[in-house]
């Protein structure tokens, strides 16, 4: 069965594919649809295969089999594409990119940034339980002072699933 987390995470990792793709292999064709002229501008090619190889390394991750390896991508997703958006905003707002440029690539950004958050949302909690929103199902995780004995080797406190 397929589930809201799976279609938004195969949504997103086309999206990131098939950008960073584009922006690793093509890079020319990207600058052009930012409204800018590659001959001008031809360090441009460097952040956008930079960017373009780590965006379709984490889109790889979404669709890895690795359960770790997807939660991983699922969980930095927010990050990268709110700082995309914000990033894009920004560019709009200066000038650096033209309206309609700016328009496209904020779009662009927004929209992954609502299926990462759509993705990590409908994620199952520990106990199996899907997160849907506000005064879910979340459990917030129980802390206890460790045990007597040797000191614990990564801190005071230890998390007890229960």
């Amino acid at each position: 069965m397929t589930s809201p987390t799976d279609i938004t995470r195969v949504l997103l990792a086309g999206v990131r594919l098939t950008m960073g793709s584009a922006g690793l292999l093509v890079p020319d064709l990207v600058i052009r649809r930012l409204g800018i002229d590659p001959a001008s501008q031809p360090a441009m090619r460097y952040p956008l295969r930079m960017f373009g190889i780590r965006t379709v390394l984490i889109g790889a991750d979404l669709l890895s089999t690795s359960s770790s390896r997807r939660q991983h991508a699922e969980l930095v997703a927010p990050v990268v594409h709110g700082s995309d958006t914000v990033a894009a905003l920004l560019a709009r707002r200066r000038g650096d990119l033209s309206p309609r440029a700016g328009a496209v690539v904020t779009a662009i950004s927004a929209v992954n940034l609502a299926l990462a958050l759509v993705t990590l949302a409908s994620r199952p909690d520990q106990s199996g339980a899907r997160r849907s929103g506000p005064g879910c199902s979340m459990r917030e995780p129980r802390w206890t002072s460790p045990p007597a004995g040797p000191p614990l080797r990564h801190g005071i406190l230890r998390r007890r699933d229960s």
